[in-house]
């Protein structure tokens, strides 16, 4: 399905040097308008918008996307030299100055030789976990450097997440776009590459791997944007460093397959991964920790021992710290920590393994 619609701007909700949110006359009565490719919109223009998840009732982000302002000129924008095509052969193929290629100030560092030399780096399957994950380091220790890769196996631009336009602000988070994904602080072309640029030319003390907002699922054993993690931590071991997995855990999501840890965390690390990996699981109370201990003795176990470390004190207070450092609220799939106290809980015992 493809649905767009010409619709009209009510009035500007946001703005900001890379988004518009707009109020529209559209489905959805609400619109998110990139200035990458589209020119700032005002109250009463007639815009062009994208409309096919409003449509379909999909929940991420719950706006329209413009395509186009109808009474301004073609957009023609030329903010670098850079050749390395993303969101490529679509009506919004732009090109980016990519930290590898020949024309970037950092090319020559990719010639030389690298390896992560055991250093952890975090993976998180969803992207509300940056947030928390970001907050609780600086609690942790002051101005540690912490620097976020997004893939692209859920939204390609990077800026549709306001807690991430916040985090942006932050002097010592940096953000850097693999694959088709766009709109980081800095753009690569594949995740060697970022983790490469990452650790030698930005100095992060803390790396972590995720995806934008908008992963999918279909209810199916494979069949969930999440299974990338597998690759991340694959790709990670090869380079000689150590995947610390971000359990996704919740006993609040009443659909069986997330209740405890997620399967999304339990298939993609126990079926799919080779690289030793470590998995945090967060102090639970006894019947929490025995559900979890029976979901990890029903899976299927590869040729790989991973190491499932259980914490023996909570983290409550280092959650509460870090979420009073954060302008806006964090929340995942609407629910704040008072009422899915486990999955923040599970943020904050990776973090304290990697900074810690």
């Amino acid at each position: 399905m493809y649905h767009e619609r010409i619709a009209s701007v009510v009035s500007v909700l946001h703005d900001d040097e890379t988004i518009q949110l707009l109020e529209t006359t559209s489905m959805a009565k609400k619109a998110i308008l990139y200035k990458a490719f589209t020119h700032s919109a005002k109250p009463g223009d007639e815009i062009l918008v994208n409309e096919t998840a409003t449509v379909l009732a999909l929940g991420t982000g719950g706006m329209d996307i413009v395509k186009a302002v109808l009474s301004e000129k073609p957009v023609q924008l030329k903010n670098h030299n850079g050749h390395i095509m993303k969101a490529r052969y679509t009506p919004i193929q732009h090109s980016i100055l990519s930290v590898e290629e020949e024309k970037s100030p950092y090319h020559d560092l990719f010639s030389e030789p690298f390896h992560l030399h055991g250093q952890p780096v975090l993976l998180g399957e969803l992207h509300s976990m940056v947030p928390l994950a970001y907050y609780v380091s600086q609690v942790l220790q002051s101005n540690q450097t912490f620097v976020a890769i997004f893939d692209d196996k859920a939204s390609l631009p990077l800026t549709l997440s306001n807690q991430l336009r916040e985090l942006s602000k932050q002097s010592s988070f940096h953000s850097i776009t693999i694959g088709q994904a766009f709109g980081g602080e800095y753009e690569a072309v594949s995740l060697p590459t970022a983790l490469q640029f990452a650790v030698s030319k930005l100095k992060a003390d803390v790396v972590m791997v995720s995806l934008g907002p908008g992963v999918v699922g279909t209810g199916t054993k494979f069949g969930f944007s999440g299974l990338c993690m597998a690759d991340w931590a694959n790709t990670i071991g090869a380079l000689g460093g150590t995947p610390v997995w971000i359990p996704r855990l919740s006993f609040q999501d009443q659909r069986e397959r997330h209740y405890g840890l997620s399967h999304h965390t339990r298939t993609a690390l126990f079926t799919f991964t080779y690289a030793k990996s470590l998995l945090p699981i967060p102090h639970l109370a006894e019947e929490g920790r025995q559900f979890i201990q029976e979901q990890l003795a029903s899976e299927r176990k590869l040729p790989v021992n991973h190491e499932v470390v259980f914490a023996d004190q909570s983290r409550e207070d280092l959650v509460e710290a870090a979420l009073r450092l954060s302008r806006s609220e964090i929340k995942t799939m609407g629910r704040a920590f008072s009422e899915d106290t486990a999955f923040f809980l599970a943020v904050a015992e990776a973090v304290t393994r990697v900074v810690c």
